[in-house]
């Protein structure tokens, strides 16, 4: 199968990074260009250095208290060319101003969308300076404009250059492949789908164009095809579609079998092309989602483009071992969050099975002042987002926005107090864009508030997220409110999905009595112990909560943020505590640290109830290594295995069938720590274990705070 070829893919390249060799950077492509690897930078235009495409200016200094914010300068050089060529930008953050030998080609106005520049006859002379000016600073006309995470700066997505013959699919209607496909009516029994694209004449002649088309299965082999002759006159453009309909078609089913048909078309002496994934789906308020008529409940996470020492300017080997991480944790769903990733993520999710939200950095911000060109930015980069992500199946969802709030306008400086009147208003129009954009795909948002802000009742949206965040921003130490929220949103605004939960989480960071934890006022203690007692009742409450259609955990990695300064003190013996700079700065509600070196407690938990290929048994809180002699304490172990023998230095202590519990993977037992080091280890009848050893302690002394 498919999905197959593609992991033996990320092995391989897993393999050649962990060999030392030197690959390419990008060998999986949406266009048929070439990609703009080699750049000079310099943050002043003055000084240069050699970077290589994806970039971020960010990279180094976004983990601290203050990160550059202001422009940067990107320079390359581009051959002579008669021929039809496009610039074609995956994202250049936050803004961009493209110059081509000095002359203002193009502005871009947002981060994270693609966009493209036509540089035909504009490649003159032997060596043509290409020049690309990124901007993150402040703009009161741009989204994100507030938000708890970093806005990077630079070409922190790649770069491609298409070369086109003078009669070519452009990329002006249809985005990042050149072409749509719609589908239409997906069954069992048939999919009904259009194909579009649009054909240019840079030429000096009319010209009739064969336009061929190819539906192409898993293995290659051609299953439909249409072909035509269009007329296409000197200087202009012509649409062409395709309305086809498949017969009995292997249908794109999740996880178990993500099967991808192949869409191609070619135009004279050009062509372009795209995986499409035929499926159906649905939300219901009390059954949740269905995937091609079955119930399929979306469980997951949310995921920034993010990675320590690289910030958003991810490589495709980033993705392949981070896509691998989700594989391994056994999601089905992502929130690609607060921003469209790059289109590469998609296509792993297309191939892996992964069903995504994806969304449009309108986050915090809709103030009485707001402009009317803030909201003309909003509404280019739903189009942008649309236009250039339309074809992966693995995109069920558009988020329109999240948490629109006050927090970011507190002092006035910025837009103002919320004007919720307006997000209704704003939100009812973005609603029907979107629509018109794309017809077949859910349209919802994000709230915070649990719509008790003047007027959110009227929200136009098919569904309603909420990020909620029990026994942490609020309720400190009770956790089982979750599911009393969510039902409430349910009856009173109709299908809902649990968008972000989770706590800060210290892998660093012990206890030996979650349960007595306090916040203490300055919000640097993250214990981990926490973080798997909160984590435990959010799990069972999501698994009595079928109505919910998706939800994603607050968040997969750890992510730098630069106005957090939490969770930086370490102990790993209950008492002691030690401040940790390299801490700061982050939100650590992940399940793996930033840097992917380690995967917290709860990773463990949730691959324990998710992932039915790997048998795991997990001892909690094994980085804890101290402790008083003679404690009674309670072992934790996440797995999904159907009994378990837990022993103390070697003397069975006791053994289980079930646990009892709603997810079936948490299993507590009462244990004693001895008076010298002991050790605990709990095993599955296939041989699958775990251990901790701890050592005992007896000069304690509590700290203050």
């Amino acid at each position: 199968m498919k999905q197959y070829r593609y992991f033996l893919l990320v092995a391989a390249l897993l393999l050649m990074v962990s060999c030392g060799q030197k690959k390419a950077a990008w060998t999986d492509r949406p266009v048929n260009g070439k990609a703009l690897v080699e750049w000079s930078f310099s943050k002043d235009g003055e000084s240069w250095e050699k970077v290589s495409i994806p970039h971020s200016y960010n990279a180094q200094d976004g983990h601290s208290p203050s990160y550059y914010r202001g422009t940067a300068h990107y320079k390359t050089t581009l051959p002579k060319a008669k021929e039809p060529r496009y610039l074609l930008f995956e994202g250049a953050a936050q803004s961009a101003q493209v110059f081509l030998n000095g002359e203002l080609l193009k502005e871009h106005s947002g981060g994270y969308t693609p966009f493209w520049v036509d540089l035909t006859g504009k490649l003159t002379g032997s060596k043509n300076v290409l020049e690309v000016i990124c901007d993150n600073s402040e703009n009161l006309d741009r989204i994100p404009l507030t938000s708890d995470f970093n806005k990077n700066g630079g070409l922190h997505n790649p770069v491609w250059l298409l070369e086109c013959p003078p009669v070519h699919i452009s990329p002006d209607a249809f985005g990042l492949y050149r072409l749509h496909v719609s589908q239409l009516e997906v069954s069992d029994e048939k999919a009904v789908g259009k194909a579009e694209t649009r054909i240019c004449n840079a030429s000096q002649a009319d010209a009739p164009v064969e336009v061929v088309w190819t539906l192409s299965d898993a293995e290659g082999a051609e299953v439909l095809s249409h072909s035509e002759t269009v007329s296409v006159a000197a200087g202009a453009s012509a649409d062409v579609a395709w309305d086809f309909t498949l017969e009995q078609p292997h249908l794109w089913n999740g996880k178990p079998d993500p099967y991808l048909y192949t869409v191609s078309v070619k135009a004279g002496k050009d062509q372009a092309q795209t995986e499409v994934g035929f499926r159906y789906y649905a939300m219901d308020i009390v059954k949740g989602f269905q995937l091609n008529g079955k119930s399929y409940p979306l469980r997951g996470v949310s995921m920034h483009q993010d990675k320590d020492g690289k910030a958003s300017a991810l490589w495709q080997d980033d993705y392949d071992a981070d896509y691998e991480i989700v594989r391994e944790l056994g999601a089905n769903f992502l929130r690609l969050a607060h921003y469209p990733h790059n289109d590469y993520a998609f296509r792993l999710c297309d191939r892996m099975g992964i069903i995504v939200q994806t969304e449009i950095p309108w986050v915090n911000n809709c103030g009485e002042n707001a402009s009317d060109a803030y909201f003309n930015n909003i509404f280019q980069q739903m189009q942008e987002m649309v236009t250039s992500l339309y074809n992966h199946p693995s995109i069920v969802f558009w988020g329109m926005w999240n948490e629109l709030d006050s927090w970011g306008n507190v002092s006035g400086k910025l837009q103002g107090s919320l004007d919720a009147r307006r997000v209704v208003d704003e939100t009812a129009r973005l609603y029907d864009f979107t629509k018109q954009l794309d017809s077949s795909r859910f349209v919802g948002l994000t709230d915070d508030s649990m719509f008790q802000r003047d007027f959110y009742t009227e929200l136009k949206a098919d569904y309603y997220s909420e990020n909620r965040y029990h026994g942490w921003y609020y309720n400190y130490g009770k956790f089982w409110g979750l599911a009393d929220d969510i039902e409430w949103i349910q009856k009173n605004m109709g299908i809902v999905n649990l968008s972000e939960y989770g706590v800060g989480i210290n892998p660093y960071c012990h206890t030996w009595k979650a349960e007595d934890v306090r916040r203490d006022p300055s919000d640097s203690l993250h214990f981990e112990e926490y973080g798997n007692l909160a984590h435990e009742a959010f799990a069972q409450q999501i698994a009595q909560a079928p109505f919910l259609n998706f939800t994603s955990i607050w968040v997969m990695f750890d992510f730098a943020v630069a106005s957090r300064m939490e969770g930086f003190l370490d102990c790993n013996n209950g008492y002691a505590f030690i401040y940790n700079d390299k801490r700061k700065y982050t939100n650590d509600k992940g399940l793996i640290t930033r840097d992917r070196s380690v995967k917290k407690d709860v990773f463990y938990l949730y691959k324990a109830w998710w992932n039915k290929e790997e048998e795991v048994v997990h001892i909690a809180n094994k980085r804890l290594k101290y402790c008083p002699p003679m404690l009674d304490l309670t072992l934790t172990v996440y797995s999904n295995a159907p009994s378990l023998k837990v022993t103390c230095q070697g003397q069975v202590i006791r053994g289980a069938s079930y646990t009892g519990e709603p997810t079936g993977v948490i299993w507590k037992f009462p244990v004693r720590m001895g008076d010298k080091t002991t050790t605990f280890r709990a095993e599955s009848p296939n041989g699958t274990y775990d251990e901790i050893t701890l050592e005992p302690v007896t000069s304690i002394v509590f700290p203050t705070f």
